[in-house]
């Protein structure tokens, strides 16, 4: 993998093209009404002298173009000097931008936007057209808010998860045809400090005007007026006029089955020079039915437990002059409390006869979350700086207790009664800072950061174990730890990139500095003579005592010290004639030291030097891109000990002194094809190959019931992914859509099995294959009726060569259908009916078929503003707590607390004050 890498860089370097000498520098901007922001299509634009002679002119580009609406670019300027641009356009004032041609080795001249104010009011005039979903232009993609029908009341995250190639995960992270969306932005800002979640459960989906989707050009890149490496996938929310200046605000209150609640409130000031906005959230939902009202909630996402969160934030932005100049205070405090209750069986697979394992498992929990954070940026003409300041302080504490059972498939080994009373306290600060300046054509670049985390746990322990089948004593133990761990981290940066035209190339340093301190004393308690075993989470009176019953074998300290130097030489190409594309090399080498000084039971340390080569390939064409690197990683010094960690005695950790650097390798690549009326088509594929992967070798005493683990190097892991998705219109008037995802999956996993004997573990190999596919076929009349029909489906195959191991062939699939309509007396229903199944698993009770029916009927009053809604989830019922779970290790069955179903009524109120016109 490595040699083939080298190989490509040079056919890369070999490929160089010979360039052109030609003199002629383009230049381009974009011409944009003052008070939107959007481009102005059709404006007549003037090139001119700096005494207003003119030396070419020419029309912008149509609203066809997407992205590039508004959009102008002269070719052949040759003359280093200054220049004026004049634009105009039908019921606008003219506007003029001075731009200056610095170099001939410039690649092109980069206008300010051009704004033009309106000459005078319009009469407003109303058009009634076919909602179109989207248009794409080039890698961007931009959908129309108003042509997806949604439930009354819904959030941002309910419309995201219904635009065509878009998926949302239950985490908040958003994927548009199989890549990443790195940031979530509001009309073109980061929202409550780049939080994405904050943005998808709190702002209304009423709101919302056009979603773009596009690689966003950083600060070096606008500054440069050239791509310099720094842009990023997002997706910017662009919200309707009329709640882009004034006030804007919900409230909602409701309470249902099962003492169910929710209370959630938000308000938002907007304007061209500042954005304040304050939100609060307060449920006992579990924060899983985000998405219930579009077929994706299964029933493997009914969760487990119960939990209460409440939320407080608030942000302060003020604009200072561009998209890159801003400045911001934002603060959150979060408060969770958890109640989980389970009850499990395991069953592991293992060489002559599984083991069995059946636990009960009780807790109770609360923590809180403050954080605050600041961001001050600034882009001028020649420089920018941007600033990142963040502190976050988390304390959290709770009471578990379990009873765990082992066995083979014959008799009882073990039973384990534990009880933890756990205290947690976090700090952390983080400040960076990186600044760019330009040089006539080049670019300086530099930056520092600073990270600091300091981490407490007090720990109190209780376990009691016996052994059923041998004459062992019985090991009974009251343990305390008091841990402290403390992180630093120190790094820097700068280079220098020299342009020639549309090739730059960039030499790079950067420093990194790491610094962990950690003690972990843990003390028996239960060597105390005469204490009370009833108040384990305790500590004795006379803290001298606790000396006395340190437990010297699991007790250690340690100080790491990491420094890393990197060297870079980057070559870049925005326009290779011979190969048609945009090409990025770089060529890293990193220097990585690492100082281990480790105490338990005597002195062990380690240190480990390495030089690591990590080149990455990076070319871009016409809706097409490949991606290749190379990452390499030291494994983490702790385990590299020679040690010996039985403070759990059914787990006993070894560490292993042989472990070797760990390597990365990625190739992935995409492709897009644009047809006709709206047709997408896109392919994603993508291998990853891991060398000296860490694997955890196991030993099971099948006498006793005790596990032993220890890290291992293994190589032999790689992945294999393909993804193809396609979306279009079936009809003239795109009232008919279809969307299809389909993924491939194939992973070789190299691990170590159990061996019976408990004598040394076996290297196993495991293949997995994974295909999934799903499929939407939406229909809407208009804005009052809306039906998709959708299905999908999941085959899984794992095989292995491995004695004793059964193939598992089975698969999961789904079919369903939404529907949304408007009945009689002004009221909406929307409701989802779909049926899960699963088949083919070897045990009987996981082959399930469930039907999930969830709905809601809402009544909108007071022009829209006043909402009232009726929510149902599971409403037949068909949501089990028991849940069933296999792979390649073994099979679990899992109860748990959790309160799938519910009924809900709630209210509530949006209210929208706009500035009275002059």
């Amino acid at each position: 993998m490595r040699n083939g890498l080298l190989l490509l860089l040079m056919l890369l370097f070999c490929c160089s093209n010979v360039h052109a000498k030609d003199d002629a520098i383009p230049v381009q901007g974009r011409v944009l009404d003052n008070m939107t922001g959007e481009g102005i299509p059709g404006a007549k634009v003037y090139l001119m002298t700096s005494d207003s002679v003119v030396i070419d002119s020419m029309i912008t580009y149509p609203a066809e173009a997407g992205e590039d609406v508004g959009f102008y670019r002269f070719e052949h300027l040759t003359k280093v000097g200054n220049y004026i641009v004049r634009a105009s356009a039908e019921g606008y004032e003219d506007g003029y931008m001075h731009c200056v041609l610095r170099s001939k080795r410039e690649f092109f001249v980069s206008v300010k936007p051009i704004r033009l104010a309106k000459a005078h009011e319009l009469a407003e005039v109303t058009v009634k057209a076919t909602k179109v979903k989207m248009v794409v232009a080039g890698d961007t993609i931009v959908y129309n808010a108003d042509a997806f029908n949604l439930a009354e009341g819904s959030m941002l995250d309910a419309l995201i998860s219904k635009l065509p190639g878009a998926r949302l995960t239950k985490d908040g992270q958003i994927f548009v045809n199989g890549k990443y969306i790195q940031s979530l932005l509001v009309n073109g800002r980061e929202f409550f400090s780049g939080n994405p979640k904050l943005a998808l459960e709190n702002l209304p989906a009423y709101t919302v005007n056009k979603i773009k989707v596009f690689n966003k050009s950083g600060a070096a890149s606008k500054l440069a007026g050239r791509d310099m490496g720094d842009k990023n996938y997002v997706m910017d929310v662009k919200l309707k006029k009329e709640y882009a200046v004034g006030y804007m605000g919900n409230v909602e209150a409701g309470a249902g089955s099962n003492n169910r609640y929710k209370l959630r409130g938000l308000a938002i000031k907007f304007s061209d020079k500042e954005r304040i906005g304050i939100f609060a959230n307060s449920n006992n939902l579990n924060d899983n039915q985000r998405a219930a009202l579009n077929g994706e909630w299964s029933p493997q996402d009914v969760g487990s437990g119960l939990q209460t969160t409440k939320t407080v934030g608030a942000q302060y932005m003020r604009f200072l002059g561009n998209e890159f100049s801003w400045f911001d205070l934002s603060s959150l405090w979060n408060h969770t409390n958890t109640d989980d209750e389970s009850l499990s069986s395991k069953q592991t697979f293992l060489y002559g006869g599984d083991s069995y394992q059946h636990s009960r498992y009780k807790s109770l929990g609360s923590s809180d979350n403050w954080t605050a954070g600041s961001n001050f940026c600034i882009q001028k003409d020649k420089y920018y700086t941007i600033n990142n300041l963040s502190f976050s302080y988390a304390h959290s504490h709770g009471l578990n207790n379990s009873n765990i059972e082992t066995s083979d498939n014959q008799s009882l080994l073990n039973r384990m009664l534990s009880a933890n009373s756990l205290e947690s306290k976090n700090i952390d600060f983080n400040l960076k800072n990186s600044n760019g300046i330009s040089i006539i054509a080049d670019m300086i670049r530099w930056n520092f950061g600073i990270n600091y985390n300091r981490n407490t746990q007090k720990t109190f322990s209780l376990q009691d174990l016996t052994y059923l089948q041998h004459s062992l004593p019985r090991d009974y133990r009251n343990q305390y730890i008091n841990r402290l761990n403390q992180n630093l981290k120190l790094s820097a940066g700068i280079s220098y990139t020299w342009t020639f035209r549309n090739i730059s190339l960039q030499p790079e340093y950067n420093y990194a500095y790491s610094y962990i301190k950690t003690d972990n004393p843990l003390y028996r308690l239960d060597k105390i003579s005469g204490r009370d075993s009833s108040l384990f989470d305790r500590l004795p009176s006379a803290t001298s005592i606790l000396a006395t019953v340190l437990d010297n074998g699991n007790t250690y300290h340690f100080i790491e010290y990491q420094n890393s130097h990197q060297f870079n030489f980057c070559y870049r190409d925005l326009h290779s004639k011979l190969l048609k594309c945009e090409i990025s090399v770089n060529l890293p080498v990193r220097i990585a030291h690492a100082n281990l000084y480790y105490q338990r039971m005597g002195r062990h340390d380690v240190s480990r030097q390495s030089i690591f080569f990590e080149p990455n390939i990076w070319l871009r064409g016409n809706a097409w891109e490949i991606k290749a690197k190379m990452n390499s990683e030291l494994p983490d010094l702790t385990t590299m000990v020679n040690y010996r960690d039985d403070s759990n005695p059914m787990n006993i950790i070894l560490g292993n002194t042989q472990l070797r650097n760990i390597h990365y390798y990625d190739i992935e690549g995409g492709k897009t094809f644009e047809g006709k009326k709206h047709n997408r088509l896109n392919i994603n594929m993508g291998y990853h190959q891991t060398d000296n992967a860490v694997a955890y070798s196991l030993v099971f005493d099948k006498q006793t019931g005790v596990s032993t683990v220890q890290p291992i190097s293994v190589n032999g892991n790689y992945r294999i992914d393909l993804g193809i998705g396609y979306t279009r219109p079936l009809d003239k008037k795109e009232k008919l859509s279809i969307d299809n995802q389909a993924s491939f999956n194939y992973n070789h996993n190299v691990d170590m099995a159990m061996v019976q004997g408990a004598t040394q573990s076996q290297r196993s190999i495991v293949n997995n294959w994974k295909i999934s596919n799903v499929l939407k076929l939406n229909y809407r009349l208009d804005d009052n009726y809306e039906f998709t029909l959708h299905g999908g489906g999941t085959y899984y195959l794992i095989k292995s060569q491995r004695e004793g191991f059964n193939n598992i062939h089975a698969g999961d699939y789904n079919i369903g259908m939404n529907a949304q309509i408007t009945l009689p007396w002004k009221l909406q229903l929307t409701t989802d009916l779909t049926m899960f199944a699963r088949r083919g698993y070897q045990l009987s009770e996981m082959n399930t078929t469930d039907w999930i029916w969830n709905a809601q009927l809402s009544r909108s009053f007071i022009n829209k503003k006043l909402l009232v809604k009726l929510q149902g989830f599971d409403i037949l019922r068909q949501l089990s707590n028991t849940q069933y779970l296999m792979n390649a290790q073994g099979r679990t069955e899992t109860w748990n607390n959790s309160i799938p179903r519910y009924m809900m009524l709630s209210l509530s109120w949006r209210f929208n004050v706009n500035p009275k016109k002059k």
